[in-house]
């Protein structure tokens, strides 16, 4: 899961980075960026719940009780 993580800001990253780039060639769209910030926002997600469920004592999400 962490390896997801770290490769979708990866792709984020690059293709923010490139958004403003002087050659045309090496710009991505917005809908590019955006979607590769999807990606990382959905791994993140995915994460998360992993890791909740190794927190619960049960191996099922914490309610809050």
């Amino acid at each position: 899961m962490i390896q997801q993580v770290l490769a979708c800001f990866d792709a984020y990253a690059r293709a923010h980075g490139t958004r403003d780039s002087i050659l045309p060639a090496s710009r991505v769209t917005p809908r590019e960026e955006q979607r590769a910030f999807d990606e990382l926002r959905h791994a993140i997600e995915l994460l998360r719940g992993t890791t909740e469920e190794d927190d619960s004592p049960s191996g099922r999400p914490d309610r809050g009780r």
